[in-house]
């Protein structure tokens, strides 16, 4: 069982090539029992990877027991001979101030540590423990939220630097992994508390489902989101085509871009396509509603010169002539 779990992520990280000879991984390391087994597993396999690892540990400040673990994290880590690093944030303070969730705050908090450590230490990967219980769970929250598409995907094996060579192991697996293996991890108990969603939907809404309706759910989603990310990718892939046979120009504050071979589509290739254009100026589309992008398709449909669509003190799009418009930051 243990060679086979180890064995498992071996195959994922080639199949899917997460990680390549000479890389150098910076493994995130909670010291729960996911990441502990996500550590031990390429510990194992560092010689074979040929990889370099390092850990980081970040302590959010909300539980007593959370000084213990960053010793218990950095003592692995000096057992291996990785480099350790560390980051304290006290985010239940920090995120009220910033006007944000615990959840969403502690999670900001970490993958820019993360990324900061990797950009200045010369990491090309950050390993992160999540397993196929917490892919189901994100896809289950997203669904409640009234996700898109790309909502029902999930996490993936990889985005940007970021890889998961666990995704296709069960809670389960890891909890048994780490017994054969005579690992203790750090319990965090606030795992345990139904008042965040996520934890709700762990404890209470996945079981649930299992015991009445399917007991092979987990495994059933996962097939789901596989299909889904095809699809996905083929949509994705198909709108930037015809984005960047639409885009004229771009500068850095605006883009002039032809919409007929755009509103030639169907909605779902018109919304991204516009979507994206918008992404391209903005670099994000963080507040951008889809109202706002049904409302620049009513204004290239209508296509009447000098119209202008404004969104606050974010971006204008006006149409210059017939089946041409442009985009462009306020100031």
């Amino acid at each position: 069982m243990t060679k086979d779990l180890v064995s498992r992520i071996y195959d994922v990280i080639v199949d899917n090539n997460l990680i390549t000879k000479k890389d150098k991984v910076l493994v995130a390391v909670s010291g729960g029992p996911d990441s502990m087994t996500l550590i031990t597993a390429l510990n194992e396999l560092k010689d074979k990877l040929k990889i370099e690892l390092g850990i980081a540990h970040v302590n959010h400040k909300i539980r007593k027991e959370a000084d213990d673990e960053k010793v218990y994290v950095e003592n692995y880590a000096k057992s291996i001979n990785a480099k350790f690093y560390y980051l304290e944030a006290f985010v239940i303070s920090e995120a009220k101030m910033h006007k944000m969730g615990v959840e969403e705050y502690a999670r900001k908090v970490r993958y820019d540590f993360f990324e900061d450590i990797k950009n200045k230490n010369g990491y090309t990967k950050i390993a992160v423990a999540h397993n196929l219980n917490d892919k189901v769970e994100t896809i289950l929250f997203n669904m409640i939220r009234g996700s898109s598409l790309k909502g029902l995907v999930g996490m993936e094996y990889e985005k940007g630097s970021i890889i998961r060579p666990m995704i296709d192991l069960t809670k389960e697996e890891v909890l048994n992994f780490c017994k054969e293996r005579n690992i203790n991890p750090c319990i965090d108990k606030t795992n345990f508390d139904s008042k965040y969603t996520r934890n709700n939907i762990r404890l209470n809404l996945i079981p649930m489902i299992e015991e009445n309706f399917n007991p092979n759910f987990l495994q059933s989603m996962s097939r789901m989101s596989s299909l889904i990310a095809d699809d996905e990718k083929f949509i994705t892939n198909y709108t930037e085509k015809i984005v960047n046979e639409s885009i004229i120009s771009k500068e850095k504050d605006n883009i002039i871009f032809k919409y007929s071979n755009i509103l030639k589509e169907e909605r779902a290739v018109k919304t991204r396509a516009v979507k994206k254009i918008v992404e391209l100026l903005l670099m994000s589309t963080q507040g951008i509603e889809k109202k706002h992008i049904l409302d620049i398709i009513k204004l290239i449909e209508n296509n009447i010169k000098g119209k202008k669509y404004i969104i606050g003190n974010k971006f204008t799009v006006v149409v210059l002539k017939k089946n041409f418009a442009k985009i462009y930051i306020n100031k």
